[in-house]
């Protein structure tokens, strides 16, 4: 699908806004109405919130930051509501360089009302980029948050593609808010990159959304990216290759999401087959997983481990009894109908049936569920719980084996907790 920035462009804007300055009080127009007047972000004021009164001639809002180069990934993040339209054509953002260099903002998810358009540039030269916000919807107010991640000096976490040009070299992420920029130079056979993403199962969706100049102008696709994921063997299957999402006059937005019941690592392989060009991309990812660390000591509830924002996930091996043997975890669940998910996947059992392995979540003394392990279609087996509720609550997660003398290894995530 094309998406048509509905902006003019940065020349034509320029003129016509000039023109109507011309024309009306300064007083009726905000102080960055203009992309003269364009409010500067930076490392140290990465963000900014405002109100947009949309018209049908478009209204905007005007801010500008200075770009690193060196392909490193700066993400411009839009957050707005009400979601206006079903794509970018109503209210978004479209970026503006050099050169008559422009990029439009994609919208990457909504939730209920509100909505988030994102955009991941990624290019060898140094630049000041021009974010324009817009909204052509009369009379329609919109509210919105700007954010700049990944500036140089920043905190956000930013890899940039270095010597990873096969499997056993590739990249980890190790956060859930990292971001990726590269260049990759296409062959005919093939040109690629490899970067190894942490997943926390749970049916949680994984989606990697990549934006890439310059456009590709021949039939198919040129450049992209695929997703690769081991089976219970070790072998490597290809799970999803990037679809074309939109594209403006400078680059292609590409994207895909997967989800699986298992806690796996998905290799992520960027592709060009354009002999002799340079394609500079930027990698926005959402669904990752911090690396799970071991865990100890938490054979009783009294001295249950915890699993928040801060520690993801944990990793332990169980051995069972015909009483059943146990090991605890807590999460705390934040409530407002948000989705909780816990997920542990179980990855030596050996002669061991799922019935026997599994684990218990309690709300106090009471036994809310009981989750037994699945096979992900993989030859991985899983157990997953998943919850929603308005009010929030504490739980307690007993993993558990019943298999006499039967050790199993399992690594146990949860996402939506506090």
């Amino acid at each position: 699908m094309v998406s048509r920035v509905r902006a003019p462009s940065f020349i034509k804007v320029l003129f016509v806004l000039l023109s109507v300055l011309l024309l009306t009080p300064a007083i009726a127009l905000a102080a960055n109405d203009t992309p003269g007047s364009a409010v500067s972000l930076s490392v140290s004021n990465p963000s900014v919130s405002d109100t947009l009164v949309g018209n049908t001639g478009g209204a905007y809002r005007y801010y500008q930051f200075q770009y690193q180069g060196g392909n490193a990934p700066v993400l411009v993040t839009l957050n707005y509501q009400p979601a206006y339209g079903g794509g970018n054509q109503a209210f978004g953002f479209n970026l503006y360089g050099p050169s008559s260099l422009s990029y439009a903002g994609q919208v990457t998810g909504t939730n209920g009302n509100a909505a988030t358009a994102q955009y991941t540039i990624a290019n060898s030269s140094a630049m000041t980029l021009l974010v324009q916000v817009y909204n052509y919807t009369a009379g329609g107010s919109v509210s919105y948050n700007l954010t700049i991640s990944g500036l140089s000096g920043g905190s956000n976490t930013t890899v940039v593609a270095q010597n990873n040009t096969t499997p056993s070299q590739a990249e980890p992420i190790k956060t859930i808010n990292a971001t990726i920029g590269g260049s990759i130079v296409g062959s005919g056979a093939g040109a690629f990159q490899y970067y190894n993403l942490n997943y926390p199962g749970g049916n949680t969706p994984l989606t990697v959304t990549m934006n890439a100049s310059p456009v590709y102008t021949g039939q198919g696709s040129a450049y992209g990216f695929n997703l690769y994921r081991n089976d219970k063997n070790g072998n490597s299957v290809l799970v999803a290759t990037s679809g074309t999402a939109a594209q403006d006059t400078s680059s292609m937005t590409l994207t895909s999401t997967v989800t699986d019941s298992a806690a796996t690592t998905y290799q992520l392989q960027v592709f060009n087959y354009w002999p002799g060009v340079a394609v500079h991309y930027g990698i926005n990812m959402t669904g990752l997983a911090a690396p799970a660390t071991p865990a100890s000591g938490n054979s009783d509830s009294s001295h249950a481990v915890v699993l928040n924002s801060a520690r993801q996930g944990a990793t332990q091996t169980l051995t069972g009894s015909g009483g059943g043997t146990n090991q605890y975890y807590l999460v705390n669940y934040p409530g407002n109908n948000s989705t909780l998910s816990v997920s542990v996947t179980f990855k030596s059992m050996a002669g061991v049936a799922p019935s026997a392995v599994g684990f218990n979540v309690y709300d106090g003394s009471t036994l809310k569920a009981t989750a037994h392990p699945v096979d992900d279609g993989n030859g991985i087996q899983a157990a997953v719980w998943t919850y929603q509720d308005p009010n929030p609550a504490t739980f307690g997660i007993q993993v558990f084996n019943y298999a006499p003398g039967a050790t199993v290894s399992y690594t146990i995530y949860q996402v939506g907790s506090q």
